[in-house]
């Protein structure tokens, strides 16, 4: 029993372990599944539900070796980093950097080369949930082995999470996998030599890198650094993040222009976007700056003589390079106060008022969860976000927001947004710059809550009125304006784009393939009640991770504990069940079905009227007291079922495919989505047999 209980902590550990590094590294490496976020997390449940089904037959590891090897040189090749550039060409949805135009073509090869890569995945998990299937199968006490199942999970999250705090490279995460996995490989010198050239060969891909650059990864992100010279001059460092350009960090002091003028930076010194925020107001008391990157803003700022700076930055490897190479040493500065923070949960613990706010560049393409499609900046660009940033105004308060504006679209969201907090927008135009070492500059809106104030002001700097009216931007409306409930910046209208739509045509051929086959084994196919509750759980979490992240903001650490609360809520689940004697599931799932209700009434909203601590213990209690009924119908189903192997591959079909519904938020709204797990739960219990509802209803 002790030995079985190892393999399987060990096993669980490891399958959730290559659940989020492999999340985490092919959404680097192959951006489209940064846009895509919870694609290779479907390829993952997909992979271990049809092993379970087949956890009677021999397990070939080996195999999942193969794969881990396949997928590391698949992720570092030409063509599959050219996948998002064949899915980006279509205008309903945004990509950075696309280079082609609507191309089915293309779009349709972008498609199959992202489901070679979804099956390679799908591919190596699937050994893992044939030995995952036995050992659920073989088990005694099917309680304890789901509990030891979740313990094993909630360690292989929190290996990561060390990791990634420590900013160790994909090399080491892979090898962490290939040992895990040398603990159900059958002992031999061959196999040991395999496992030890995967992992050379894996070393040997994965570490390659421009010999000119320095690579860090951060929690967040993958980020290239590299110096940068203007006319043989060097003036700063460039920062590339996801392989993806991104930003500078250029000398842009005084004394560095005024001894260099064959540069030509004099005229940026006077109008660029980390200017001329800060010269919209004669006196600077207090100044924010949310996006606050490496500091180029910060350093604009206090070259305009701001007497006290608050820069917030979610990655903390950014702030240590900008801190550690930026020419002129902002972060040093004692003007300034770093928060290494998400800029949402910055703005509701704050309690300053701010002559400016700025929004730096702040647009991100990197994960804020592996449970759903949102992005890091999703939350900070909404109605409700710039409503909670005015509130931190002065009352002559100034707001500017620089964006890289990829379509017209997004500009008109930007001024509609803003248009409806303050009223009115008083100055967009196009703040460019001189040179790539600089950065591409952006287009810029000012508002604030003194709007008459503002033309005042600019009135009376002619200079800066030219510029400004020289450079005018507007933007074609109206358009859809992102809210909380809706945050999808980069998607043009309550739609699904195209690109979404043409991977799940795919994925949907998949699954009928995997059903189709599932089907012909004589194993009588997919267990529908256990299939419906893991669709709905993963909705149901879906729902709660996005409204944890509003809450408590999109910190890779805040989403650990929101994934490890979940855990630890279905550990308690089943230690009730364990402990207390549930003689029929009706009435769980009343209360299921009555707290799902409750969700969908309270406003989100009603927690922040709380203290950090009372808010903390409030949403924990309430937004997953969901979580806690229906981990209690699982393990009691769970425990009566007659295959448990079935039962449990079954489940994470139905979370495949609750992934897929996820996309429905795209048209919806996330809160409409717990209509959509309402009523999964109640198909969940309609297809219950006959005689499988009389062992529910029996004394467990």
């Amino acid at each position: 029993m002790l030995k079985n209980n190892a393999r399987l902590f060990t096993i669980s550990l490891l399958m959730l372990f290559m659940e989020v590094f492999l999340i985490r590294w092919i959404s680097t490496e192959v951006r489209i599944f940064a846009y895509m976020s919870n694609l290779v997390l479907l390829a993952c449940f997909l992979g271990i539900g049809v092993g379970c089904y087949f956890s009677k037959k021999e397990a070939p590891l080996l195999a999942t070796l193969g794969m881990l090897v396949l997928i590391a040189v698949s992720g570092k090749s030409l063509p599959f980093l050219q996948i998002t550039d064949m899915l980006g060409s279509f205008a309903d949805s945004v990509i950075w950097y696309q280079f082609t135009s609507g191309n089915l073509l293309l779009a349709l090869q972008g498609t199959a080369l992202t489901m070679y890569l979804f099956l390679m995945i799908l591919a190596a998990f699937i050994p893992l949930g044939q030995v995952l299937g036995r050992l659920f199968d073989e088990h005694n006490n099917i309680i304890l082995a789901y509990s030891v199942n979740i313990a094993g999970s909630l360690v292989g999250i929190w290996l990561f999470c060390l990791l990634s705090f420590y900013y160790t490279a994909p090399s080491t995460w892979f090898v962490c996998a290939i040992a895990l996995l040398l603990f159900f490989i059958p002992r031999s010198k061959q196999n040991v030599l395999l496992a030890a050239a995967a992992a050379g060969l894996i070393l040997l891909v994965t570490g390659a890198h421009d010999p000119g650059k320095t690579v860090i990864w951060s929690p967040y992100q993958k980020l290239e650094v590299f110096p940068t010279a203007n006319k043989g001059v060097a003036d700063g460092y460039f920062i590339t993040v996801n392989s993806a350009s991104y930003m500078s960090m250029t000398n842009l002091s005084r004394e560095f222009v005024s001894s260099h003028p064959q540069l030509h930076y004099e005229a940026v010194l006077r109008y660029n976007q980390y200017e001329i925020p800060y010269r919209l107001k004669d006196r600077l008391d207090r100044v924010l700056i949310v996006g606050a990157g490496a500091g180029n803003d910060v350093a604009g700022a206090l070259r305009n003589n701001a007497r006290q700076v608050d820069a917030v930055e979610i990655d903390p490897g950014i702030y240590s390079l900008g801190r550690r190479l930026h020419p002129e040493k902002p972060f040093q500065d004692p003007r300034v106060h770093v928060i290494v923070d998400d800029a949402r949960a910055f703005f509701k613990k704050a309690h300053a008022k701010y002559d400016v706010i700025v929004f730096g560049l702040l647009d991100s393409h990197t994960l804020s969860s592996q449970y759903n499609n949102m992005r890091l900046d999703h939350y900070v660009y909404t109605v409700q976000s710039f409503a909670e940033a005015k509130k931190l105004l002065k009352d002559d308060g100034i707001i500017v927001v620089s964006f890289a504006i990829q379509r017209d679209w997004i500009g008109a969201r930007i001024y509609g947004m803003l248009k409806q907090v303050f009223g009115d927008v008083p100055y967009v135009f196009s703040a460019m710059l001189p040179s790539e070492n600089l950065g591409w500059g952006s287009v810029m809106f000012i508002t604030g809550n003194s709007i008459d104030t503002i033309k005042s002001f600019v009135t009376s700097h002619p200079e800066l009125n030219t510029y400004m009216k020289q450079n005018a931007s507007r933007f074609p409306g109206p358009v859809k304006l992102t809210t909380d409930d809706w945050p999808y910046l980069y998607i043009e209208a309550a739609s699904i784009p195209r690109m979404y739509l043409l991977i799940i045509a795919a994925l949907i051929t998949v699954f009928m393939v995997a059903k189709r086959l599932l089907e012909r084994t004589g194993d009588g196919g997919i267990d529908w009640h256990f299939f419906f509750l893991g669709c709905a759980f993963m909705l149901l979490e879906f729902q709660n991770v996005s409204k944890a992240t509003l809450l408590f903001g999109s910190t890779w650490i805040a989403s650990a504990y929101i994934l490890s609360s979940i855990l630890v809520l279905i550990l308690a689940a089943n230690a009730c069940v364990y402990y207390v004697k549930i003689k029929k599931i009706t009435p769980v799932y009343g209360m299921l079905l009555a707290s799902i209700l409750m969700l969908y009434f309270i406003p989100l909203d009603v927690f922040n009227t709380f203290g950090y601590p009372a808010k903390a213990a409030l949403a924990s209690c309430v937004l997953n007291l969901p979580i806690v009924f229906s981990g209690i119908i699982f393990i009691v189903s769970f425990s009566r079922a007659p295959e448990k192997d079935r039962a449990f591959g079954s489940n994470l079909m139905g979370a495949a495919c609750g992934g897929l519904l996820e996309s429905l938020s795209f048209i919806t709204g996330i809160k409409a989505l717990l209509l959509a797990v309402f009523l999964l739960y109640v198909v969940s219990y309609l297809v219950l047999p006959g005689g499988y509802k009389k062992a529910h209803s029996a004394a467990l």
